[in-house]
């Protein structure tokens, strides 16, 4: 049996989308499972948000839902959120472009952004950036897929993801940087995510995030960090 349900994901998403009546244009069963898997992941986040109590606002075009399934086109011809609650809005977006601070631009998977319609010429910027996710469709991960995606946070956050004080856990007033996988850890992880503990990096690593999982309670574990 695959370790991710292309199926069960499809419905998962659809049985979320149900709320506004829109249908899916652009995501079946004949994607990549690469691809399924970050739709997958987007609207994870999106329901997390809505189970930590945010409204959830459905924009881009009017009575469908088109995921932005590759870097390229127009961010707003693409389906995005909008959640607000709590005394903070953030902006929802999959496969974003990004530019830092050195104005290097680089393709985020998910980006949560600060605030609502701030993006500059279609690209999300460093001062308007809340945090992001990384999808990784693997059955079994290891260091050097933790190493990788620590070195992207540094590049995209890098004034953000280190703990100034270790035992002040309120330091961050957002989530960190994640990646998130499909499949399992390998034995190794564990050390690696000691180092990085260590090292005092303010990043996560989610395995086993799939329908057979509890993806939006382990989300919504990561969100409630800053509510």
């Amino acid at each position: 049996m695959n370790w991710f349900d292309m199926s069960s994901a499809l419905n998962r998403i659809q049985a979320f989308l149900n709320r506004w009546s829109a249908l899916i244009s652009n995501l079946d069963l004949n994607v990549k499972p690469s691809s399924m898997f970050e739709c997958y992941s987007f609207i994870s986040v999106v329901e997390a948000y809505s189970s930590c109590g945010f409204n959830v606002q459905r924009r881009g075009p009017s009575g469908q839902t088109v995921f932005k399934r590759s870097v390229a086109a127009f961010p707003h011809r693409f389906t995005y959120f909008v959640v607000s609650g709590h005394g903070i809005t953030h902006e929802i977006r999959l496969n974003q472009g990004y530019k830092n601070a050195d104005d290097v631009v680089f393709n985020l998977d998910i980006t949560i952004s600060n605030g609502a319609d701030c993006l500059n010429k279609g690209k999300l910027e460093s001062q308007n950036i809340f945090t992001f996710c990384e999808c990784k469709h693997y059955r079994v991960f290891y260091p050097s897929t933790c190493a990788n995606f620590l070195g992207l946070a540094r590049i995209v956050m890098p004034d953000n993801i280190l703990w100034k004080d270790p035992n002040n856990s309120s330091q961050h007033s957002y989530p960190p940087p994640a990646l998130l996988v499909s499949g399992s850890a390998s034995s190794y992880v564990h050390s690696m995510v000691s180092l990085i503990r260590k090292k005092r990096y303010h990043v996560r690593f989610f395995d086993n995030i799939s329908p057979r999982g509890q993806t939006v309670m382990t989300l919504t574990s990561w969100i409630t960090r800053l509510i």
